[in-house]
């Protein structure tokens, strides 16, 4: 079959970044990714969990948030309904 790895073909076609985590069919991102990832400040982040705006989930001992929240916080931070 012309197999570089003895006849197994095991490779994903899109490796996961480190900090990114599935679980459950949904996505998350590292809690430490996020400001990077999205272009916020560390306090930002900081503030938005403390109010309790983004909830935190622990996937395989790491503090994530999920993606699908983190757009929702961001789009509510842009249209100005999510400020204290």
């Amino acid at each position: 079959m012309g197999s570089q790895q003895g006849g197994c073909s095991m490779r994903a076609d899109k490796p996961v970044k480190p900090g990114w985590f599935f679980r459950n069919g949904r996505q998350y991102l590292a809690v430490s990714e996020v400001p990077a990832t999205v272009n916020l400040t560390t306090s930002e982040v900081t503030d938005a969990i403390s109010l309790g705006q983004l909830r935190i989930e622990r996937v395989n001992g790491c503090k994530v948030v999920a993606m699908e929240e983190l757009f929702d916080w961001i789009d509510m931070q842009e249209s100005g309904r999510g400020q204290a």
